[in-house]
């Protein structure tokens, strides 16, 4: 039976994707429907990016359409390689890997701009989802077009590097590079998958009891260690087939579970020993008294992962001398002495629901959950939640932290996160500005630390408040967390005001010139960890050096972004920093023209 064929014979790049390949030998034969080409293999109509795990079989058909040797297409398919274990799922031969197939993305294309200026043809490399990153040019991936904002899929054959919706060249946008000093940890994690004579490497240096665990399994492990054992299998397996930047596992989480994986297992002996010197009502119920959060990864027990994990426990608890592990009992033991449910806990204290869920946050309180059914209530330490409550009694809000220490709101939420304050609260990306509560003693120890730092003043006229030299600073923002920083670690000189002071900034006083080159010349910008999304358009005015209204026009414009898109009442925090440093002085002179 003979076969069409296409005008223009197409083969295999170096690196390249099944899928990749088929849309490049469309693309140069002038198809635009993915459809077309499958009805010319009698196959049924499916996504590009899945031909690699569902038709192996059409590999001569396929191979003989594009005009390539079967030889070189058939290591593009990926067979499985399924485990025939509850709960694993389907797994597939990756280029030599063994993965889950969750872990490969067959619905959108990714792409790196940087590696498409160099050759245009889609890596396989760039289907594996935990790998953010191009293994060739470290750029990010774009999963979407920067143009239009739209995702990149398969569904068009307009080529690789183009955008299928509007038309752009991916090859002309650009994308962010991983940190110089994160690229060790991402090259080893794309060799282990993808480089099968590094990942040979690798394994020769791992402890022999993890050589004979399939890639799969290396990775899970990687995130367990570098989590604690805290997260649970379910987070755990979610992580290798999350391509959300924001919730996947950092680079920098990836380098420290490598790390620990190195170092096996004295790395897990010293995680389960923690869990085991814990007091006996601080271990998890319901499971093994001392086991604590690896019990839960003990299962299947006939998994290779989980048997490694239980000689792990077992070795380590000989070590300590603990020789059984007994389970708890029933469900009438569940509630210790000493610990109550939230819901009892709200009740018998007269808490709200805001207070208990924040106290649950916190992580002076200690809490027993058990992730197995919704029958098994949260427990929380009662000593641990009243001494908690009392403290957030007489913790200070937002305001009243401000007018106590004399800083603008922005440079509270700096000190914040620099860990200058500490917060007793904890909201997921709040909204509402100068929400949260501060405790009291840091805020006071902030002060003694400060005036510990001052000399008392010598009539030296020289000498201005430090409130005047940060507002005539030529910094970007006021640096209020630079200048308190310096005067903490003794790197700028501070006096003490003679006269009574309400605030501590005010009794400050510094050399403009020692404070101009020592802080004057740049600040570094908060991670926003704990700040607010939003903040006013005052506090956006203070921290611009300018008016409100310059603001409100600035919101217009769309130089800064805002809560509903447009000129709202509150204004994006990060945008207002990234408009401060990108134009300096920008808004002042806006303010100034107005006048």
């Amino acid at each position: 039976m003979t076969h069409p064929k296409f005008v223009v014979p197409v083969s295999p790049l170096p690196g390249e994707s099944l899928a990749g390949v088929v849309a490049r030998a469309a693309h140069e034969n002038l198809f635009t429907n993915p459809a077309n080409i499958f009805l010319h293999l009698n196959m049924p109509v499916v996504r590009l990016g899945s031909i690699a795990t569902r038709y192996a079989g059409n590999c001569d058909e396929l191979a003989s359409l594009i005009g390539s040797s079967p030889a070189d297409l058939r290591p593009l398919f990926y067979k499985r390689m399924d485990r025939c274990i509850s709960g694993f799922g389907a797994e597939i031969e990756f280029l030599g890997s063994h993965l889950a197939l969750r872990c490969r993305e067959s619905k959108t294309r990714r792409l790196s701009p940087a590696s498409l200026r160099v050759s245009a043809y889609h890596r396989v490399a760039w289907e594996l989802r935990f790998l953010h990153w191009c293994p060739e040019s470290f750029e990010y991936l774009l999963g979407e077009c920067t143009m239009c904002s739209k995702s990149f899929g398969w569904h068009k054959l307009a080529g690789v590097h183009i955008c299928e919706n509007c038309g752009g060249d991916v090859r002309e946008q650009t994308s962010e590079c991983v940190a110089e000093h994160d690229r060790d940890t991402a090259r080893l994690l794309s060799d282990l998958v993808l480089n099968r004579e590094a990942a040979t490497r690798i394994r020769a240096s791992l402890h022999e009891d993890l050589r004979h665990l399939v890639d799969v399994d290396l990775l899970c492990l990687a995130v367990m260690l570098a989590s604690g054992f805290e997260w649970s299998p379910k987070m755990v397996h979610k992580a290798l087939y999350d391509m959300n930047r924001a919730t996947a596992p950092s680079l920098e989480m990836w380098r420290v579970g490598f790390e620990r994986i190195r170092d096996w297992p004295d790395s897990a002996y010293e995680i389960v020993w923690k869990q085991l010197e814990t007091p006996r009502e601080d271990a998890g119920y319901g499971m093994m008294e001392e086991l604590g959060p690896v019990g839960l990864h003990l299962m299947p027990a006939n998994a290779d992962l989980a048997k490694v994990l239980r000689k792990m426990v077992s070795d380590s608890y000989l070590q300590k001398g603990v020789v059984a592990l007994r389970p708890i009992g029933n469900s009438a033991q569940w509630r210790r002495p000493g610990w109550l449910p939230s819901s009892e806990a709200k009740k018998k204290h007269k808490l709200t629901d805001w207070t208990i869920d924040q106290a649950l946050r916190s992580p002076e309180v200690r809490r027993i959950s058990h992730e197995g059914g919704e029958r098994s209530p949260t427990l929380l330490h009662e000593t641990d939640l009243l001494t908690w409550v009392e403290k957030l009694k007489a913790a200070l809000d937002a305001p009243t932290a401000m007018k106590r220490i004399g800083i603008p709101e922005h440079a509270l939420w700096e000190l914040l996160e620099s860990g200058h304050l500490k917060l007793l609260t904890s909201e997921d990306r709040i909204l509402t500005p100068r929400k949260g509560f501060i405790e009291t003693k840091s805020v006071q120890d902030l002060g003694d630390r400060l005036f510990s730092r001052c000399s008392p003043t010598t009539g030296d006229e020289s000498l201005v408040p430090l409130r005047e030299a940060i507002a005539s600073s030529s910094c970007p923002v006021p640096p209020w967390v630079a200048a308190i920083d310096a005067i903490l670690k003794g790197t700028l000189n501070a006096w003490r005001h003679d006269a009574p002071s309400s605030t501590y900034v005010d009794a400050l006083l510094v050399l403009p010139d020692q404070f101009e080159a020592k802080i004057g010349r740049g600040t570094v910008l908060p991670e926003f960890r704990e700040a607010p999304v939003l903040m006013t358009y005052n506090d956006a005015a203070v921290l611009l050096r300018t008016s409100p209204e310059v603001i409100v026009q600035l919101a217009w414009a769309q130089k800064i972004d805002t809560e509903s898109g447009g000129p709202g009442r509150r204004a994006v925090r990060r945008s207002v920093y990234a408009y401060a440093t990108k134009y300096p002085n920008a808004a002042k002179a806006l303010a100034a023209s107005k006048v």
